[in-house]
């Protein structure tokens, strides 16, 4: 389960990064589908995106999961077919807090699966004030955010389909410009998500 506090959630943050060999993951990627289905109906699952080069490789995912301890994150991992199966090669798994803002809705799941890059994610290092970005939220150019509680730092997803207007926004708000970033491409596969906190 996930924790609540007045804040937000918690829960864990899973960057994940593949091996070598790009087979590993076409061979385990219907299984992984069906299993972030079930992982999002049921709750586990509160937001899973892959993780894309410029040029759209596939290269990892992010998952944020209801896990509040490690002992979540191994279970989670277990049933997790990129994780069973040895497509993630290197996998790390940050505990996080989710600000209740005003996000706008994600794909409903009847909606079409997206042809190409539509979004971004931002991993952060240092301090970022994630709570103040409301008024970004509503906007819709923040459709995620979080704080990383093991060390000063966020994990983003915003609507920008390129890297260079990511970054320009998160350079242009006060309470990230500080932090250093790392942009991956990314696109929403429309899911059974449960709403966060704050969701419009």
């Amino acid at each position: 389960m996930t924790a609540c506090d007045e804040a937000g959630i918690r829960a864990h943050g899973i960057l994940a990064f593949d091996g070598a060999d790009p087979s590993r993951r076409a061979a385990a990627r219907d299984r992984h589908i069906a299993a972030i289905g079930r992982f999002a109906a049921d709750g586990t699952l509160l937001l899973g995106l892959p993780l894309h080069s410029p040029e759209g490789r596939s290269r990892g995912s992010l998952m944020i999961i209801a896990a509040g301890d490690e002992a979540g994150v191994v279970a989670y991992l277990a049933r997790e077919p990129f994780a069973a199966e040895g497509v993630w090669q290197e996998i790390a798994c940050r505990p996080i807090r989710i600000p209740a803002l005003p996000f706008r809705p994600w794909p409903a799941m009847e909606s079409p699966m997206p042809s190409g890059r539509g979004h971004t994610i931002l991993v952060a290092e240092g301090e970022a004030g994630v709570q103040r970005l409301g008024p970004s939220a509503a906007a819709g150019t923040l459709c995620f955010a979080a704080e990383t509680l093991d060390a000063p730092g966020a994990i983003l997803v915003t609507a920008h389909g390129g890297d260079a207007a990511a970054l320009s926004w998160v350079a242009s708000e006060p309470s990230l410009a500080a932090c250093r970033w790392t942009p991956h491409a990314t696109v929403f596969r429309p899911l059974p998500y449960h709403p966060l906190p704050g969701m419009r």
